[in-house]
């Protein structure tokens, strides 16, 4: 990470932001439960980075544990936001419940992913067809 970081903390969630990265990317790293405590002031903030003029974000869910109802309104009014401005949105990590969750509102389908990132010493996922 270069530069300036933001971190910010409510609740049971916590995201950092980052300067953009080689890509162009303002990477968002999230943890804990997206929920009626936290979505709120999450979608804000990310809401108000968009109309500062964001052309990137990589929302980062790897670590993300549950997502609520109010975090799936806060993921659709963050997509609105982006399409509506022509920021491009990416999302990456999202797995277990959060997915779950995602895919049973028939958002999963509206969110542009990218491939997890490799951890130090982990090998490369091997992908197979069914």
């Amino acid at each position: 990470m270069r530069g300036n970081a933001v971190f910010l903390y409510i609740g049971l969630m916590e995201w950092l932001m980052s300067d953009p990265d080689d890509h162009g990317f303002e990477n968002v790293i999230i943890s804990g439960d997206c929920d009626l405590y936290a979505a709120p002031a999450f979608a804000k903030a990310m809401q108000s980075r968009i109309a500062a003029g964001a052309r990137k974000l990589r929302m980062d869910f790897t670590e993300v544990n549950y997502l609520d109802s109010t975090g799936v309104g806060a993921i659709i009014r963050i997509l609105q936001d982006s399409r509506r401005t022509g920021c491009e949105l990416r999302f990456r990590g999202v797995g277990g419940s959060p997915r779950k969750v995602l895919r049973m509102s028939n958002i999963l389908a509206l969110m542009e992913e990218d491939a997890p990132l490799q951890r130090a010493g982990e090998a490369i996922p091997q992908w197979e067809r069914p």
